[in-house]
C-alpha cells in the first residue's frame, strides 16, 4: 500500500472526529463561559478549564436521566414504604439536588447576563466561535478544500438546472468582462 494513501485513510477519519468533536465542544464551552464567575478572561479560562470534567458529566448523563426516570416513576407508583425500602431516603434528596443544579446554572447565567451582559456575551461568543472554527479548518483540510461529495453534486446539478446557454456562469462572466 502507498505510504500517501496509508496517510490519508489515517488522517480522513482522525480529521472527522477533530472536526465534530471541536464543534460540539464549542458549544459545552459557551455554556459554561455563560454560567462562569468572574472577568472576561476568568469566563474563557473557565470554560476551557472545565471542558474535561463537563464532557464527563455529559457521558454520565443518559445513564442518570434514565435512572432519575426510574425513580421518579417509582415514586408515583410505589406505596411510600416500598419506595423506601428499595430506594432508602436519598433517592429523592439526589433528585432534588439535580433539580436544583440546573436552577443554579440557569440563576447564574441571568445573575451574569444582568451585571455583565457584555463581558459574558463576548467570553461565549469568542470561545465558540475559536473552537467551532477549529472545526471548520479540520473540515476544510480533512477535504482537500473541495467539499463533500454531496456539495459537489449539488453543485453540478445546480448549475444544469439553473443556468442554460443563454446565462453565462461566474467563469463566463469573467471572460465576458475582458473581452469588453
Amino acid at each position: 500500500m502507498d505510504l500517501n494513501k496509508t496517510g490519508k485513510a489515517v488522517s480522513t477519519p482522525l480529521l472527522f472526529l477533530l472536526e465534530y468533536g471541536f464543534k460540539f465542544l464549542a458549544g459545552v464551552a459557551a455554556a459554561i463561559a455563560l454560567a462562569a464567575k468572574g472577568s472576561f478572561f476568568e469566563k474563557l479560562g473557565a470554560a476551557v478549564g472545565s471542558l474535561l470534567p463537563a464532557i464527563q458529566q455529559l457521558t454520565n448523563a443518559p445513564a442518570q436521566a434514565a435512572y432519575l426516570g426510574q425513580v421518579i416513576e417509582d415514586y408515583n407508583t410505589m406505596t411510600a414504604a416500598t419506595f423506601n425500602q428499595r430506594y432508602g431516603g436519598q433517592a429523592i434528596n439526589n433528585l432534588l439536588d439535580q433539580l436544583n443544579e440546573g436552577v443554579a446554572y440557569f440563576q447564574a447565567i441571568y445573575q451574569n447576563l444582568v451585571q455583565q451582559p457584555f463581558a459574558t456575551i463576548f467570553a461565549a461568543l469568542l470561545i465558540f466561535l475559536v473552537l467551532y472554527l477549529l472545526g471548520r479548518i479540520c473540515r476544510f483540510t480533512r477535504q482537500r478544500g473541495q467539499g463533500s461529495y454531496v456539495n459537489r453534486v449539488e453543485r453540478r446539478l445546480g448549475d444544469r438546472v439553473f443556468r442554460s446557454s443563454k446565462q453565462p456562469g461566474p467563469d463566463q462572466r469573467d471572460n465576458l468582462k475582458q473581452i469588453y
